[in-house]
C-alpha cells in the first residue's frame, strides 16, 4: 500500500513538473520590411517566460525554393549579442548553447536556433535575411507566405506581424491587396502598412499565413514566376477558406446596359475620378508648401487632438488612430482624471475622481475613455494592463466599446483646403518641438506649456525625444511638477498604454468585419482587409510545422 501511495505520490510531482516546463509565449512581434527587389529583412520579438526545459528555442522556414536566410542576429532583453555559430548542434547542451546562435539547413528549408539561457522573463529579438519573398507573376507581384509555423510551442498568446518597405513606398489598398489565412485576427491597411494581429490566443493547429498582391512596378522581383498567374495562386490559397464562400455569395447573373447607361456611366466614372485625384494632389500640394513652415508656439486647434490627428493623417496620407489614444490618455493624466501607479512591476492607471468641463476640447472621447477604464478597473479603481485587455475583448461589453471605438472615429473633414492655417500651425508646433534644444532661451510661459507640448509631442510620435530634450533644459521641473513628472513617466513607460492600444485595434476590426460580414463580406475577399480566414491557405511558402522551445 505504501509503495503504492509513493508511487502515485511521484507520478503527481512529474505531471506536475510537465505542467510547469511549458513555458510561454506571451507576444510575438514581426516586423517584415520589404526591399525593391523583393527581399526581406524580418526581424521577431519574443516575449516569452522559461523554464528549465528544453535547450534551444528554434523557427522553422521550409519551402523555401529559391530563397534563402542569411545575416542570422539574436539578442536577449539585455541586448547582448549571440555569438553565430557555423555548425549549430541540436543536441548541444543547454549550457553550451547559452548565448549562442545558429542556421541549421533542412531539406527544403532551413531552422533558426539560439540557446534559451537562464530561466525566467525572457525577451529574444531575431533577426534574419530572407531572399525573394516577392515573387513575379504575369498580372503582378506578391507572395502567399506563412510568418508563423503551425503547432508552435508553446502557443503565443499575441502575435502581430507589421509589413512595410524600406524604399519610401507606402502599402495601401490603392497599391495592394491583401488576405490572411489560419488564426483568429484580421489584417488590414494601417498607418501606411500591411498590419496583421491575433484577437484571441493561438490554438492547436494555428499558423499566420499573409498573402499579398501587388501592382506592378511597385517592386522589381529577381524571383520570377512569368509562365504563373497570381490569380492561381490565389485560387489554391482560397479553397477551403471562407473568402471563397464569401465569393460565392456574391456571385450574381450577367447584366447588360443600353448605348444610354453606358454614356452615363462613362460620365459618372469620369467625374469620380476627378473626384479622387483632387484630394491626392491636393496634399501634394500642401506637402510641399509646408516644407519650410515657421515655428508655432501655441496649441493649435483649441486642444482637439482628434481633428489635430485626422489632420495630420490627411496630409500624410494614413490612417494612424495608435497616436491619439495614447495622446488621449496623457491628457487625461493632465487633467487629473488618471494617475500612475509606480509600485507595482508594470506600471498600472489609478482612477481619480474626474468629471468633463463642459468646454473641454474632444470631451466626447475622453469621457469614452475615462469611462472605460473605471469599468475595467474594478472595485478598487486601479487598472493593470491585463484587466483592460480583458475587459475590452469580452462580449459582455462590446456595446460600450463600440461606442468608444465610433468616437475616436467620428471626426472627418469635407477637403483640407478648408484648414490651411491649422495644418500650418500643426506642422509648425511639430517643428519647434522637433528644434527644442536649439533655443537658446526659455520664456516663463513656456514651461507653462510644456504639458501640452508632452501630449502633442505624443500625437506626432516624438514625445521620448521631446521629453528627454525638456529635462536637459530643466530637470528640477519635473521634480517640483508632480503631474509633469507623471507624463514624463507614462512617455518613458510605453507598455502603459500598449495593452489599451492592442484592445482598441482588436475591437476596430472586430467592428469592422461585423460590418463587411453583414454586407455580404466582399471586401475581404477582394483584398481589402477585414478577419482572418481559419481555412485555406495552400500553396504558401515558408513555415512549416513546430517551432518554439526544444
Amino acid at each position: 500500500m505504501e509503495v503504492k501511495r509513493l508511487f502515485n505520490m511521484l507520478l503527481l510531482m512529474a505531471l506536475a513538473t510537465t505542467v510547469l516546463a511549458d513555458g510561454h509565449l506571451h507576444d510575438l512581434d514581426i516586423s517584415v520590411v520589404l526591399s525593391k527587389n523583393g527581399d526581406a529583412r524580418i526581424t521577431e520579438i519574443r516575449r516569452m517566460t522559461i523554464d528549465s526545459d528544453g535547450t534551444e528555442c528554434y523557427i522553422p522556414i521550409g519551402n523555401t525554393g529559391r530563397s534563402i536566410v542569411s545575416n542570422l542576429t539574436v539578442s536577449d532583453e539585455q541586448g547582448k549579442a549571440y555569438t553565430p555559430c557555423d555548425a549549430w548542434d541540436v543536441n548541444w547542451s543547454r549550457e553550451k548553447k547559452t548565448g549562442k546562435c545558429g542556421i541549421v539547413d533542412k531539406d527544403g528549408g532551413y531552422e533558426l536556433c539560439w540557446g534559451l539561457g537562464a530561466p525566467g522573463e525572457r525577451t529574444y529579438t531575431t533577426s534574419y535575411t530572407l531572399t525573394g519573398v516577392v515573387e513575379s507573376y504575369e498580372e503582378s507581384d506578391g507572395f502567399n507566405w506563412m510568418f508563423v509555423a503551425r503547432d508552435v510551442k508553446p502557443l503565443p498568446e499575441h502575435v502581430k506581424l507589421a509589413i512595410t518597405t524600406d524604399f519610401g513606398t507606402l502599402l495601401t489598398d490603392s497599391i495592394a491587396n491583401i488576405w490572411a489565412f489560419g488564426y483568429g485576427g484580421n489584417i488590414n491597411f494601417a498607418d501606411s502598412a500591411i498590419v496583421a494581429e491575433t484577437t484571441e490566443p493561438f490554438k492547436e493547429h494555428d499558423g499566420m499565413i499573409v498573402m499579398c498582391e501587388f501592382n506592378k512596378g511597385v517592386f522589381n522581383p529577381w524571383n520570377l514566376n512569368y509562365k504563373m498567374k497570381f490569380e492561381s495562386v490565389k485560387k489554391y490559397a482560397f479553397e477551403n477558406s471562407d473568402y471563397l464562400e464569401e465569393e460565392k455569395k456574391e456571385d450574381k447573373d450577367p447584366w447588360w446596359m443600353t448605348p444610354l447607361e453606358w454614356i452615363c456611366g462613362i460620365g459618372l466614372a469620369f467625374l469620380a475620378l476627378c473626384g479622387l485625384l483632387w484630394e491626392p494632389v491636393a496634399r501634394l500640394f500642401y506637402k510641399h508648401k509646408f516644407r519650410n513652415v515657421e515655428w508655432y508656439r501655441d496649441i493649435p486647434l483649441g486642444g482637439n487632438l482628434s481633428l489635430a490627428n485626422h489632420l495630420m493623417n490627411e496630409v500624410n496620407q494614413q490612417r494612424d488612430y495608435d497616436k491619439l489614444l495614447s495622446a488621449s490618455v496623457l491628457k487625461l493624466v493632465q487633467l487629473g482624471a488618471l494617475g500612475i501607479d509606480r509600485q507595482r512591476p508594470k506600471a498600472a492607471f489609478v482612477i481619480n475622481k474626474w468629471e468633463a468641463d463642459a468646454q473641454l476640447a474632444n470631451r466626447k472621447l475622453l469621457e469614452c475613455i475615462y469611462t472605460l477604464f473605471k469599468h475595467a478597473a474594478g472595485n478598487n479603481q486601479v487598472l493593470d494592463p491585463h484587466e483592460l485587455t480583458n475587459y475590452m475583448e469580452s462580449e459582455k461589453h462590446e456595446s460600450e466599446v463600440y461606442s468608444f471605438v465610433r468616437a475616436l472615429h467620428e471626426v472627418h473633414i469635407e477637403s483640407l483646403s478648408d484648414y490651411k492655417t491649422e495644418v500650418s500651425q500643426l506642422l509648425g508646433l511639430k517643428k519647434y518641438l522637433k528644434d527644442f534644444t536649439l533655443l537658446n532661451e526659455r520664456e516663463v510661459q513656456e514651461v507653462t506649456l510644456w504639458k501640452d507640448y508632452m501630449v502633442y509631442a505624443t500625437l506626432f510620435g516624438i514625445a521620448s525625444t521631446v521629453v528627454g530634450q525638456m529635462k536637459k533644459i530643466n530637470p528640477e521641473y519635473f521634480k517640483m511638477d508632480d503631474i509633469a513628472s507623471q507624463l514624463a513617466y507614462t512617455v518613458a513607460q510605453p507598455e502603459v498604454t500598449k495593452a489599451f492600444t492592442k484592445a482598441t485595434n482588436s475591437a476596430y476590426y472586430r467592428s469592422i468585419s461585423d460590418d463587411s460580414s453583414s454586407s455580404g463580406g466582399s471586401r475581404r475577399s477582394s483584398g481589402s482587409g477585414g478577419r482572418a480566414s481559419r481555412g485555406g491557405g495552400g500553396g504558401h511558402r515558408g513555415g512549416g510545422s513546430g517551432g518554439g522551445i526544444r
